[in-house]
């Protein structure tokens, strides 16, 4: 495996050509994608999170093959990515989810069909119905963490929920192929410290990713040690 860091050559930062080449989600996309396509069927075998609001865009990424950049946009560092770890030890972790569940429900012709559920947005709808009060930021804090926990066992790893910050809840919407179909993703950003349980399972889960969305940035989670 690779981690790599890519961060906008100065040149173009000031042309303003980095603008031209990602104007939404979908484009980050297509950069992240163009990086691994040496072959028309290869699957995804990476991972990214894309920060590029701010004044110094950058993309972390995790991949099985090391990216080819052949423009003159991007500067690329990758290292390669083997660590060790052991049960029990403390790791500082950042991670950006699309936090939804799937449900099995019956449609009008009797058929059973699996959807996709918003976390965040189906407990803020259950709480209207009951007419309860609520605050926004801890319904997010509340149900990103409740949606890490119930796949920290599987993923080889325990939450320190007391130190755990959700937050940045937003919905990413962008069209995607010739028909241009509208796809909707909601993403929280979470930072925290954990504890590895199982480091075979847990080295799994960094290496594949966490929940959903993953083509689109979701499910890459860094870390680095901690300390209590």
């Amino acid at each position: 495996m690779f981690f790599s860091k890519m961060t906008l050559d100065r040149e173009a930062a000031i042309s303003g050509r980095f603008r031209d080449l990602v104007t939404g989600p979908y484009q980050v996309h297509e950069v992240i994608w163009d990086l691994f396509a040496d072959h028309p069927d290869r699957k995804r075998d990476f991972l990214y999170r894309a920060e590029l609001t701010g004044r110094d865009p950058v993309v972390y990424l995790l991949s099985a093959r090391k990216p080819v950049y052949e423009g003159n946009v991007w500067n690329i560092l990758s290292k390669p990515f083997h660590p060790v770890l052991q049960k029990d030890d403390l790791l500082n972790f950042r991670i950006r989810v699309n936090p939804v569940v799937t449900k099995t429900e019956p449609d009008p012709d009797r058929k059973r069909i699996r959807h996709r559920h918003d976390v965040i947005m189906d407990a803020k709808r259950r709480l209207n119905e009951a007419n309860s009060s609520f605050s926004m930021s801890d319904l997010v804090q509340q149900e990103s963490v409740r949606w890490l926990r119930q796949r920290s066992e599987k993923g080889g790893f325990s939450l320190y929920e007391d130190r755990v910050i959700a937050g940045g809840y937003r919905k990413m919407q962008f069209s995607q192929g010739r028909k241009k179909n509208t796809i909707s993703i909601s993403v929280v950003d979470c930072d925290g410290v954990l504890r590895v349980t199982d480091p075979d399972l847990f080295l799994q889960m960094i290496c594949n990713g966490l929940g959903p969305a993953k083509g689109f940035g979701c499910g890459l989670m860094m870390v680095k040690r901690a300390a209590l």
